[in-house]
């Protein structure tokens, strides 16, 4: 088995901690990206600057180079409008990857993300299988293309091992590049230590969100290349759904003093998840590894990141 790993998306959020984790667990990582790569990755992986579609990159996954293709690249943007973008860059730019993979008996991890499944009854974990009698389906084009993608990877050649996860809220350090697309744990721990006016939708505050630490993501997608699971899409949260109420209180203990908290009217009420939440039985069965996490473990990655905002690191 080949000691190397392909990790795309390396100058984004994921890929970057993805990279780093592979590397420092003692694989050989090649970094992919059209961006420029960080320092902490060119530190420790062979870098790539190209995209996806590179056929001397696709010519390297057939020859059997790789033990693996870690594709975090993509489009992350949920406001994102413009499908036939959205199309090519997150369904079949991903979809070469995976016939390339095919051919060399490669095993392909990608991201999907928990927004396929649009809006379901709240208080309740969502599970893979789930349909149109339990949830919405996608609510924006990015979410479209992600179901697409997960899709067209069921349709995949049987010699193909493959793994989509459908991550949840995923924060944590480093998370500040994404700007709007941060997740709101990070959006509001961030404000509160700038002793800034906390900002949040007036319609949110009995809203909840599925969060998962970036580098829980990281070591799952390494325990996925040491522990080969059945092909498919799995779930990757907590399956401990957090209030912003609650993200509010755990704010103002942080700081110690009461928050300045600004409500502004919601343009997305009528496509806005107010509940999400991950059903991790499917996961959890074929990884036994797989970090328990719960409301106490949140809360401890939350200070984590709160004291690195105080501190001002970047």
């Amino acid at each position: 088995m080949p000691d190397e790993i392909l990790i795309t998306g390396t100058s984004g959020f994921i890929g970057r901690h993805c990279a780093i984790a592979f590397a420092h667990a003692g694989w050989r990582v090649t970094a992919l990206d059209i961006r420029p790569a960080p320092e902490e990755v060119a530190l420790c992986a062979r870098v790539l600057r190209t995209d996806l579609a590179d056929r001397r990159v696709l010519e390297e996954i057939r020859s059997g180079r790789f033990a693996a293709v870690v594709n975090q690249a993509g489009i992350s943007s949920t406001v994102e409008q413009d499908r036939d973008l959205l199309q090519r860059v997150n369904v079949d730019a991903p979809v070469a990857l995976a016939a390339a993979c095919a051919s060399s008996g490669t095993r392909f991890v990608y991201a999907s993300s928990h927004s396929v499944y649009g809006t379901f009854p709240r208080g309740t974990l969502i599970a893979e299988d789930a349909g149109a009698d339990r949830c919405s389906g996608p609510l924006n084009p990015y979410a479209e293309s992600k179901l697409r993608l997960d899709q067209e990877m069921a349709r995949a050649s049987e010699h193909l091992n493959w793994v989509g996860l459908r991550y949840t809220n995923v924060f944590g350090s480093g998370e500040e590049q994404k700007g709007e697309m941060a997740s709101i744990l990070s959006q509001l721990l961030r404000q509160a230590a700038a002793d800034v006016p906390v900002r949040l939708f007036a319609d949110s505050l009995t809203a909840s969100r599925d969060y998962v630490p970036v580098e829980v993501v990281a070591r799952t997608c390494l325990a996925l290349i040491d522990t080969p699971v059945p092909s498919g899409v799995y779930n990757l949260g907590s399956g401990a759904p957090v209030s912003f109420a609650t993200l509010l209180e755990w704010s103002a203990s942080f700081v110690q003093a009461p928050l300045a908290v600004q409500l502004v009217a919601n343009p997305l009420s009528d496509r806005y998840q107010y509940w999400t939440g991950a059903d991790l039985t499917k996961l959890r069965s074929v990884l036994p590894t797989l970090e328990h996490l719960d409301q106490d473990r949140i809360r401890r990655d939350a200070r984590e990141l709160f004291d690195e905002f105080r501190g001002g690191k970047p």
